[in-house]
C-alpha cells in the first residue's frame, strides 16, 4: 500500500472532523511517517521501530473520531478499549487478551 501523504490524510479528516486542525495536521506527519518507517524497514530487511502517539484531551474533543476516521482513511483496523483497568496493578490477562482479539477480528483475523 502506497502511503497517503499528510496532506491527503488531512483532506480526508476534514471530511468528517470537524475542527482540531493542530491535531489533525500532527496525526497525519506523524501517521505518514510511521507508514514511511514500516517501507523503509521492510526494504532493508531490518527491525520495525515501534511508532506511539498519544492524544490528550477532555471528554468529547474528538480523540476517538480522529482515529476511527483516520482508521477508515488508511484501511486498518482499529478499536477503543478502557486502558484504565489495565493500568491497574493487578490487571487479568484476560482483558488483555479480549481486547486483542476484539482487534483481530476487526482486522478478520489478519494479524
Amino acid at each position: 500500500m502506497t502511503p497517503l501523504t499528510p496532506s491527503q490524510i488531512v483532506k480526508f479528516l476534514d471530511q468528517h472532523v470537524v475542527g482540531q486542525e493542530d491535531a489533525k495536521k500532527q496525526l497525519a506527519v506523524a501517521v505518514y511517517a510511521h507508514f514511511k518507517k514500516i517501507a523503509f524497514a521492510k526494504a532493508a530487511d531490518s527491525e520495525i521501530v515501534k511508532s506511539n502517539i498519544l492524544l490528550i484531551g477532555p471528554t468529547g474533543t474528538g480523540k476517538t473520531l480522529l482515529c476511527e476516521t483516520l482508521s477508515k482513511a488508511l484501511g486498518v483496523p482499529f478499536v477503543t478499549a478502557n486502558a484504565t483497568s489495565l493500568a491497574q496493578s493487578e490487571y487479568v490477562n484476560e482483558e488483555i487478551e479480549a481486547i486483542l482479539q476484539r482487534l483481530i477480528d476487526k482486522a478478520a483475523g489478519d494479524i
